[in-house]
């Protein structure tokens, strides 16, 4: 009886939206700047397939969609987007953990067994523990019936897996066994969801840069278009152990700063526990619709080596569009007008029979340029100020120091800062100028949450008057280096230390004093998973190139030290150029206010558009600052000096001609 009323259903619906084009406004084809065209073999409901390309071409919330009939009149469609299954977390109705067999049992009451439960998230303060647990669920506590066994329940340098996939199974009563050494859980969250998701599909994305960092694997990744509603990214990877924590970011500017903004964050892993098969996750689940083509992949690598990595995958929700063809023929999709107001078509009390409605699925053409594209003068937004490549001239007279700066293509251009021009500029890197033929070029100072680090040996320092102490020193490769932290790494197995990091400074009046960066306790015990490494967080800027390490062992062997890193920020100008040559950097100005560049308007298209790397050459120094033009040369030599001399007599000698002279004597 159903398929019978079917087709007149769907006819009562085509006839009253016919009734409904009629009353549309009449639009304007050349002011939509692409086009698609979708070929309709038979009349009714029919579903479209969004690419990617239509994604990338539309504007984000898809309210620029237009569709044409063969005739060319407007018809209403519908986006038809994947409904959220509801979900909620919730407490367990009920909580036990005792030890069995030298093993943890978790006994959880769910309070219900109807609703499907996606996931059980577990709670522990233990900071460090690798273990494998059993699941079995029960609708009375006396039968059981094993879900999953060798499951991977962890916490280890900043990895962490304690969610447990039910994949929707409705239980009353779910037992987790956790095998080995007592872990201590304090409580769980059970993840309700009425359904399961709707499958993914791909999105084409590749890895267009990689960059090491201090502990972190940055990957750059390169969307084939923009605003399509992702959901997954999978990386492809050939390393048969490891855990990783993996966030997702994007290039960001809050209150004109910019800066990254976390979309996306979980871990990934594959490992295998007392003979278990090895599980593996290696997709991260977030949300996120992008408005540029570019991802920033951080993985944290730790003290373990950096993650090879083959490739990746992304994937997105299903999208598409519903709407009534009345007749066979080629129906035209427009995109690509921001003009465009978002459209009221009279389907209120249609939704539920389009969405109802067997469809036929068809894919667009390719994506096309629309032949005499005019937008609307009258209604135009005013175009966006394009990135400006020179600022205001600069004298030089005053910088102490400068590099130049290496370009391998014009565009726009990512120039991190190396350790000596970190040290050499000032601490707010107000003095930093980008310059070419003596004319500032704008940019924008980007202070990123990556670090590098720097390798230091120690050497011991001892002092006979306190024998009982250790005390290393630490050469800099410059003074005056921005450190964040230092890392010490030890393999002596048992040990507590108090450590103090410190410099020696000499003040005005020409004392010496120590000047203490850091200070804490380090302890080590033989246990396995006791940390190698502790880190000293520095809050205050060197001023010297030597670091010094103590500790008063008493009356304990001394300590000893494995290795130390250094680790400081890394700091990027991000800028705009047409040419390739004749760049310079300036900095070491401690008289000098900071630049203000109109690039600040424009941050967000700069700081989301395709970078390439610049590099900066070796430094040329002149401790009396750089003069402009020919006396640049000249400025504290001998030629300058010999010159202004030279003028001096010279002016000496007219005045001296054109002063009276005296009168003879009678």
């Amino acid at each position: 009886m159903k398929k019978l009323l079917r087709p007149l259903r769907n006819a009562i619906v085509l006839g009253t939206l016919t009734r409904a084009v009629s009353a549309f406004a009449a639009i304007v084809p050349t002011e939509w700047r692409h086009r698609q065209e979708i070929n309709v073999s038979t009349p009714g409901v029919i579903r479209v397939e969004l690419p990617d390309a239509t994604f990338d071409a539309a504007r984000p919330d898809l309210a620029d969609l237009r569709l044409l009939d063969p005739d060319g009149r407007e018809i209403a469609l519908l986006v038809d987007t994947p409904s959220t299954p509801p979900a909620h977390t919730t407490r367990p109705a009920s909580f036990e953990a005792r030890l069995e067999n030298g093993n943890t049992v978790l006994l959880l009451g769910t309070g219900t067994e109807n609703i499907g439960l996606a996931a059980i998230t577990l709670e522990t303060p233990h900071p460090h523990f690798l273990r494998a647990a059993k699941i079995e669920i029960s609708s009375d506590r006396d039968s059981w019936t094993s879900v999953d066994e060798g499951v991977p329940l962890f916490r280890q340098w900043g990895a962490e897996r304690l969610a447990i996939t039910l994949n929707h199974r409705p239980a009353a009563w779910i037992r987790i066994t956790v095998q080995g050494v007592t872990v201590p859980f304090t409580g769980a969250s059970l993840h309700f969801a009425a359904a399961e998701p709707v499958s993914a599909l791909p999105v084409g994305a590749r890895i267009t840069g990689r960059q090491e960092f201090a502990g972190e694997t940055v990957l750059t990744v390169t969307l084939d278009g923009k605003h399509a509603p992702l959901t997954a990214l999978e990386l492809d990877t050939p390393e048969p152990l490891f855990m990783r924590r993996v966030t997702v970011a994007v290039r960001d500017v809050r209150d004109l700063v910019p800066g990254e903004r976390i979309v996306g964050s979980g871990t990934l892993y594959r490992v295998a526990l007392d003979g278990a098969k090895p599980r593996a996750q290696l997709e991260l689940n977030f949300s996120h619709q992008p408005l540029s083509r570019e991802l920033l992949v951080h993985i944290h690598n730790g003290d373990s080596p950096p993650l090879a990595v083959n490739g990746l995958r992304v994937k997105r929700e299903p999208a598409g569009l519903r709407f009534l063809a009345p007749s066979a023929g080629s129906y035209t999709l427009l995109a690509g007008n921001p003009q465009a107001k978002a459209p009221r078509y009279d389907l209120a009390a249609l939704v539920g029979d389009l969405q109802a409605a067997t469809a036929t699925i068809v894919a667009p053409g390719p994506l096309q340029d629309t032949t005499n594209y005019q937008p609307r003068a009258s209604l135009a937004e005013p175009p966006l100020p394009d990135v400006p490549l020179t600022g205001a001239p600069l004298d030089p007279d005053g910088w102490t120091r400068r590099k130049p700066v290496q370009l391998a293509a014009a565009g726009v251009q990512e120039l991190e800062l190396d350790a000596a021009t970190l040290a050499g500029a000032r601490h707010d890197f107000a003095d930093l100028r980008l310059v070419r033929a003596e004319n500032q070029i704008p940019y924008l100072l980007e202070r990123t949450k990556l670090a590098r680090s720097l390798t230091l040996a120690p050497e011991t320092a001892p002092d006979t008057r306190r024998p009982s102490v250790s005390t290393w020193r630490l050469k800099l490769p410059h003074a005056g280096l921005p450190l964040l932290r230092l890392a010490l790494t030890s393999d002596t197995p048992l040990f507590q230390r108090q450590f103090r990091l410190y410099e020696k400074v000499t003040a005005g009046d020409g004392r010496s004093y120590e000047h203490t960066l850091a200070s804490g306790e380090w302890s080590r015990t033989p246990e396995a998973g006791s940390p190698r490494t502790r880190v000293f967080e520095l809050s205050n800027r060197l001023q010297t190139d030597t670091l010094f390490l103590e500790t008063d062992n008493g009356d304990n062997p001394p300590v000893e030290l494995a290795g130390v890193k250094a680790e400081h920020a890394v700091v990027r100008l991000v800028f705009k150029t047409a040419e390739t040559d004749g760049y310079e950097l300036l900095y070491g100005n401690d008289h000098t206010a900071a630049p203000r560049y109109d690039l600040s308007l424009v941050a967000p298209q700069l700081l989301t558009a395709d970078r390439h790397s610049a590099r900066l050459g070796a430094e040329e120094a002149a401790p009396a600052g750089f003069a402009r033009g020919a006396l640049r040369h000249l400025k504290g030599g001998y030629l300058f000096w010999g010159a202004l001399s030279l003028v001096v007599v010279v002016l000496l000698v007219v005045v001296a001609r054109l002063l009276p002279k005296a009168e003879a004597s009678k």
